[in-house]
Protein backbone atom coordinates (compact mmCIF):
# COMPACT_ATOMS: atom_id res chain seq x y z
CA UNK A 1 0.00 0.00 0.00
CA UNK A 2 1.36 3.38 -0.98
CA UNK A 3 2.97 5.31 1.86
CA UNK A 4 3.64 2.27 4.06
CA UNK A 5 7.16 1.02 4.79
CA UNK A 6 8.13 -2.48 3.62
CA UNK A 7 8.12 -3.70 7.22
CA UNK A 8 4.69 -2.23 7.86
CA UNK A 9 3.37 -3.77 4.66
CA UNK A 10 4.54 -7.22 5.74
CA UNK A 11 2.98 -6.75 9.19
CA UNK A 12 -0.27 -5.64 7.59
CA UNK A 13 -0.38 -8.69 5.32
CA UNK A 14 0.34 -11.19 8.10
CA UNK A 15 -2.17 -9.68 10.52
CA UNK A 16 -4.84 -9.58 7.84
CA UNK A 17 -4.19 -13.28 7.15
CA UNK A 18 -4.34 -14.09 10.87
CA UNK A 19 -1.86 -15.53 13.36
CA UNK A 20 -2.04 -18.90 15.12
CA UNK A 21 -1.85 -17.87 18.79
CA UNK A 22 -3.59 -20.75 20.57
CA UNK A 23 -0.53 -22.91 21.27
CA UNK A 24 1.61 -19.95 22.29
CA UNK A 25 -1.01 -18.58 24.67
CA UNK A 26 -1.56 -22.01 26.19
CA UNK A 27 2.10 -22.15 27.27
CA UNK A 28 1.84 -18.87 29.18
CA UNK A 29 -1.68 -18.87 30.64
CA UNK A 30 -0.56 -19.79 34.15
CA UNK A 31 2.50 -17.49 34.12
CA UNK A 32 0.26 -14.44 33.94
CA UNK A 33 -2.28 -15.24 36.64
CA UNK A 34 -0.95 -13.10 39.52
CA UNK A 35 0.77 -10.60 37.25
CA UNK A 36 -2.42 -9.67 35.42
CA UNK A 37 -3.89 -8.39 38.69
CA UNK A 38 -0.79 -6.35 39.47
CA UNK A 39 -0.60 -4.96 35.93
CA UNK A 40 -4.29 -4.05 35.95
CA UNK A 41 -3.81 -2.03 39.12
CA UNK A 42 -0.73 -0.25 37.76
CA UNK A 43 -2.52 0.64 34.54
CA UNK A 44 -5.51 1.91 36.49
CA UNK A 45 -3.21 4.31 38.34
CA UNK A 46 -1.19 5.44 35.32
CA UNK A 47 -4.08 5.82 32.91
CA UNK A 48 -5.76 8.51 35.04
CA UNK A 49 -3.46 10.99 33.34
CA UNK A 50 -5.34 10.47 30.07
CA UNK A 51 -8.64 11.83 31.39
CA UNK A 52 -9.71 14.86 29.34
CA UNK A 53 -6.42 14.72 27.40
CA UNK A 54 -5.58 14.28 23.72
CA UNK A 55 -4.70 10.60 23.40
CA UNK A 56 -3.21 8.32 20.74
CA UNK A 57 -3.20 4.54 20.81
CA UNK A 58 -0.64 2.76 18.64
CA UNK A 59 -3.03 -0.10 17.96
CA UNK A 60 -6.80 -0.20 17.97
CA UNK A 61 -8.20 -2.38 20.76
CA UNK A 62 -6.31 -1.68 24.00
CA UNK A 63 -8.28 1.52 24.69
CA UNK A 64 -11.31 -0.61 25.62
CA UNK A 65 -9.63 -2.25 28.59
CA UNK A 66 -7.36 0.59 29.64
CA UNK A 67 -9.55 3.68 29.16
CA UNK A 68 -13.18 2.62 28.91
CA UNK A 69 -12.98 0.00 31.66
CA UNK A 70 -11.46 2.57 34.01
CA UNK A 71 -14.03 5.27 33.16
CA UNK A 72 -11.36 7.48 31.56
CA UNK A 73 -12.79 9.87 28.98
CA UNK A 74 -10.11 11.57 26.89
CA UNK A 75 -10.78 14.87 25.16
CA UNK A 76 -9.96 13.03 21.94
CA UNK A 77 -8.84 9.49 21.15
CA UNK A 78 -7.17 8.42 17.92
CA UNK A 79 -6.41 4.73 17.35
CA UNK A 80 -4.16 3.65 14.49
CA UNK A 81 -3.40 0.24 13.02
CA UNK A 82 -1.59 -1.07 9.96
CA UNK A 83 -4.09 -3.93 9.52
CA UNK A 84 -7.59 -3.42 8.21
CA UNK A 85 -8.71 -6.55 10.08
CA UNK A 86 -7.30 -5.39 13.42
CA UNK A 87 -8.69 -1.90 12.85
CA UNK A 88 -12.15 -3.38 12.25
CA UNK A 89 -11.92 -5.21 15.59
CA UNK A 90 -11.50 -1.81 17.22
CA UNK A 91 -14.38 -0.29 15.28
CA UNK A 92 -16.65 -3.19 16.22
CA UNK A 93 -15.76 -2.85 19.91
CA UNK A 94 -16.50 0.88 19.89
CA UNK A 95 -20.26 0.50 19.43
CA UNK A 96 -21.87 2.80 22.02
CA UNK A 97 -18.47 3.72 23.45
CA UNK A 98 -18.36 6.89 25.53
CA UNK A 99 -14.71 7.45 24.52
CA UNK A 100 -15.76 7.93 20.87
CA UNK A 101 -12.43 6.77 19.36
CA UNK A 102 -11.45 7.70 15.82
CA UNK A 103 -9.87 4.81 13.88
CA UNK A 104 -7.22 5.40 11.23
CA UNK A 105 -5.29 3.06 8.94
CA UNK A 106 -1.74 4.32 9.48
CA UNK A 107 1.90 3.28 9.62
CA UNK A 108 3.33 4.09 13.07
CA UNK A 109 6.71 4.69 11.43
CA UNK A 110 5.15 7.73 9.71
CA UNK A 111 2.56 9.22 12.03
CA UNK A 112 0.31 11.59 10.12
CA UNK A 113 -0.06 14.09 12.96
CA UNK A 114 1.46 17.47 13.66
CA UNK A 115 4.30 17.90 16.14
CA UNK A 116 3.17 18.00 19.80
CA UNK A 117 -0.38 16.86 18.99
CA UNK A 118 -0.94 14.52 21.97
CA UNK A 119 -0.71 14.50 25.74
CA UNK A 120 -0.60 10.71 26.01
CA UNK A 121 0.46 7.81 23.73
CA UNK A 122 -0.05 4.17 24.69
CA UNK A 123 -0.28 0.61 23.39
CA UNK A 124 0.04 -3.06 24.27
CA UNK A 125 2.43 -5.50 22.59
CA UNK A 126 2.93 -3.17 19.64
CA UNK A 127 6.37 -1.52 19.78
CA UNK A 128 8.19 -4.81 19.26
CA UNK A 129 6.54 -5.09 15.84
CA UNK A 130 8.17 -1.84 14.74
CA UNK A 131 11.56 -0.34 14.06
CA UNK A 132 12.26 0.87 17.56
CA UNK A 133 14.31 3.99 16.82
CA UNK A 134 11.92 5.17 14.11
CA UNK A 135 8.73 4.70 16.12
CA UNK A 136 10.22 6.20 19.30
CA UNK A 137 11.25 9.28 17.34
CA UNK A 138 7.74 9.58 15.95
CA UNK A 139 6.09 9.14 19.35
CA UNK A 140 8.45 11.72 20.84
CA UNK A 141 7.66 14.12 17.99
CA UNK A 142 3.87 13.98 18.35
CA UNK A 143 3.91 14.19 22.16
CA UNK A 144 3.57 17.55 23.85
CA UNK A 145 6.28 18.63 26.34
CA UNK A 146 5.82 16.53 29.49
CA UNK A 147 3.49 14.24 27.56
CA UNK A 148 3.38 10.65 28.75
CA UNK A 149 3.65 7.13 27.34
CA UNK A 150 2.43 3.78 28.66
CA UNK A 151 3.30 0.51 26.90
CA UNK A 152 3.36 -3.18 27.75
CA UNK A 153 5.92 -5.15 25.75
CA UNK A 154 7.56 -8.61 25.72
CA UNK A 155 11.26 -8.90 26.49
CA UNK A 156 13.72 -10.98 24.51
CA UNK A 157 16.03 -12.64 27.04
CA UNK A 158 13.85 -14.99 29.10
CA UNK A 159 15.25 -18.49 28.38
CA UNK A 160 11.94 -20.36 28.46
CA UNK A 161 10.29 -17.58 26.47
CA UNK A 162 12.92 -18.01 23.76
CA UNK A 163 12.24 -21.75 23.56
CA UNK A 164 8.48 -21.27 23.33
CA UNK A 165 8.88 -18.62 20.61
CA UNK A 166 11.07 -21.00 18.60
CA UNK A 167 8.36 -23.67 18.82
CA UNK A 168 5.44 -21.40 17.90
CA UNK A 169 6.68 -19.40 14.93
CA UNK A 170 3.21 -19.09 13.40
CA UNK A 171 2.04 -17.16 16.46
CA UNK A 172 3.96 -14.06 15.42
CA UNK A 173 4.94 -11.99 12.42
CA UNK A 174 8.31 -12.43 10.73
CA UNK A 175 9.81 -9.10 11.78
CA UNK A 176 8.60 -8.80 15.36
CA UNK A 177 11.40 -8.58 17.90
CA UNK A 178 10.81 -8.63 21.67
CA UNK A 179 12.61 -5.76 23.37
CA UNK A 180 16.34 -6.08 23.99
CA UNK A 181 18.63 -4.11 26.25
CA UNK A 182 19.48 -1.78 23.35
CA UNK A 183 15.76 -0.97 22.95
CA UNK A 184 15.43 -0.11 26.63
CA UNK A 185 18.41 2.23 26.19
CA UNK A 186 16.68 3.96 23.26
CA UNK A 187 13.52 4.45 25.33
CA UNK A 188 15.54 5.99 28.17
CA UNK A 189 17.18 8.44 25.76
CA UNK A 190 13.81 10.02 24.95
CA UNK A 191 11.73 9.53 28.10
CA UNK A 192 12.07 9.72 31.86
CA UNK A 193 10.97 6.20 32.63
CA UNK A 194 9.77 3.68 35.17
CA UNK A 195 9.91 0.01 34.21
CA UNK A 196 7.73 -2.61 35.90
CA UNK A 197 9.04 -6.09 35.12
CA UNK A 198 6.90 -9.24 34.94
CA UNK A 199 7.52 -13.01 34.92
CA UNK A 200 10.90 -14.61 35.54
CA UNK A 201 10.54 -17.80 37.62
CA UNK A 202 6.84 -17.54 36.82
CA UNK A 203 7.63 -18.67 33.27
CA UNK A 204 9.12 -22.14 33.88
CA UNK A 205 6.88 -22.63 36.92
CA UNK A 206 3.90 -21.64 34.79
CA UNK A 207 4.69 -24.32 32.22
CA UNK A 208 4.87 -26.90 35.03
CA UNK A 209 1.69 -25.55 36.60
CA UNK A 210 -0.14 -26.05 33.33
CA UNK A 211 0.69 -29.75 33.47
CA UNK A 212 -0.71 -30.33 36.97
CA UNK A 213 -3.26 -27.60 37.76
CA UNK A 214 -6.46 -26.41 36.12
CA UNK A 215 -5.54 -22.70 36.37
CA UNK A 216 -2.86 -20.39 37.72
CA UNK A 217 -4.45 -19.74 41.12
CA UNK A 218 -2.31 -22.30 42.93
CA UNK A 219 0.48 -22.39 45.51
CA UNK A 220 3.18 -23.08 42.92
CA UNK A 221 2.38 -19.93 40.97
CA UNK A 222 1.98 -17.88 44.14
CA UNK A 223 5.46 -18.95 45.21
CA UNK A 224 6.90 -18.08 41.77
CA UNK A 225 5.22 -14.67 41.81
CA UNK A 226 6.52 -13.90 45.31
CA UNK A 227 10.03 -15.03 44.35
CA UNK A 228 9.92 -12.83 41.24
CA UNK A 229 9.02 -9.80 43.34
CA UNK A 230 11.95 -10.49 45.68
CA UNK A 231 14.40 -10.87 42.77
CA UNK A 232 13.11 -7.72 41.08
CA UNK A 233 13.60 -5.67 44.27
CA UNK A 234 17.02 -7.00 45.19
CA UNK A 235 18.82 -7.97 41.98
CA UNK A 236 18.40 -5.27 39.34
CA UNK A 237 20.72 -7.06 36.89
CA UNK A 238 18.29 -9.97 36.58
CA UNK A 239 15.44 -7.82 35.23
CA UNK A 240 16.59 -8.32 31.63
CA UNK A 241 15.65 -12.00 32.02
CA UNK A 242 12.01 -11.25 32.84
CA UNK A 243 9.43 -11.85 30.09
CA UNK A 244 7.37 -8.64 30.03
CA UNK A 245 7.73 -5.02 31.00
CA UNK A 246 5.27 -2.18 31.61
CA UNK A 247 6.87 1.08 30.44
CA UNK A 248 5.73 4.35 32.01
CA UNK A 249 7.45 7.43 30.64
CA UNK A 250 7.46 11.23 30.37
CA UNK A 251 8.79 13.01 27.28
CA UNK A 252 12.17 14.65 27.82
Amino acid sequence: MQGFSNRAEKERSQYNEGLQREGYDRFFNHCRYFYIRKRTQLIKEKIKFAHNKKVLEIGSVTWKGWLESNSILPASLNCINISEIELQHGIDSAFKSRANPQFLLMDAHKLQFEDESFDFVFGAAILHHLNMVTVLNEIHRVLKPNGKILFVEPLDMNPVGKIVRSLTKKARTVDEQPLRVCDIVEIKKRFETQFFYEEFLSVPFGVLSGMFFKDGSNSLMRFAFTADQFLDRNFEWIRDLFRHVLIDGVRK
